[in-house]
């Protein structure tokens, strides 16, 4: 289903039931979801479907390509702009760009959009990244930045405060992001901004600890393996699940370990979080 202000798709089709019929090829998407909702309900679950067929075309935003490299036969990015909630887009600004991904879908295959929550049962997930010395740091952190949610961001003063503990305490830090989407932050560390993604996950597969504000970034690490501190709220969002339901268990299929914060919602002290990095850190597995 298309309309010019909604990308939506709901009802499970066909070629999925146990009565359905499969073409050879398999066309996914185009994915205009939420981030999280890609890495945790769509990515894996074209992972495991795409077993079953002869060739699979993925359409993904520009830029996550390296998140179904490999497995695709072919990856088709897209520039789709809108909001995203979940696995939908709503406020589509760019219909023609709905209209250019039509014409890569092949007559004959079976053309997966977007759904909902999958299991894990459903699903095939990797260890991203890949383990490099130098990019290895002590704790990574994503300043999230965005102008949506902004009571979401950390200040800068809070990052500078819990940098000048790190730094005292002789640990290494580093900083990912999009330097439109990240705060400007004071301190000694390494910027690691603006890489591609593909790096991104070796950057965070190669490092002790990842922490930040429940964002994107947090659920890369997750995927990667990388202990992570993150801070949230307690609100129940989608399916009833709070963000501690995800981060420990709900999103968590490779059982990473995770500190979740929300006592103090998404402004935790400084000397908290950095409590919790210490206790991590000490762990022997970190």
């Amino acid at each position: 289903m298309f309309r010019r202000d909604i990308l939506s798709w709901w009802l499970r089709p066909t070629f999925l039931r146990a009565w359905g019929h499969r073409q050879d090829t398999l066309f996914a998407g185009p994915w205009v979801g939420e981030f999280g909702w890609e890495l945790m309900n769509w990515q894996g679950f074209v992972r495991k479907l795409s077993r079953g067929y002869s060739r699979t075309l993925v359409c993904c935003p520009e830029g996550h390509e390296a998140l179904y490299a490999d497995f695709a036969t072919e990856i088709h990015p897209h520039n789709l702009k809108g909001i995203a909630e979940c696995n939908v887009m709503r406020g589509v600004r760019n219909p023609e760009e709905w209209d250019r991904i039509r014409a890569l879908i092949p007559e004959r295959c079976d053309h997966l959009k977007p759904l909902g929550y999958q299991p894990f049962s459903r699903q095939e997930f990797i260890r991203f990244g890949t383990r490099q010395p130098e990019s290895s740091v002590d704790v990574l952190f994503h300043p999230r930045g965005r102008s949506f949610g902004t009571d979401r961001n950390w200040s800068p003063e809070n990052w500078s405060a819990l940098l000048e503990k790190l730094h005292a305490s002789g640990y290494r830090a580093g900083c990912i992001g999009l330097r439109d989407a990240t705060l400007s932050v004071p301190g000694e560390f390494l910027d690691l901004r603006d890489k591609p993604l593909s790096a991104t996950l070796d950057i965070i597969a190669s490092s002790r600890l990842v922490v930040g504000p429940s964002s994107g970034p947090m659920h890369l690490a997750s995927l990667c393996n990388t202990p992570h501190v993150v801070w949230t709220d307690t609100v129940k969002y989608a399916r009833g699940r709070t963000n501690r339901d995800k981060y420990e268990a709900w999103w968590n299929p490779l059982g990473t370990s995770v500190c979740v914060l929300d006592e103090y919602g998404f402004s935790p002290p400084p000397d908290i979080v950095f409590k919790q990095i210490i206790g991590l850190l000490k762990h022997p597995d970190v």
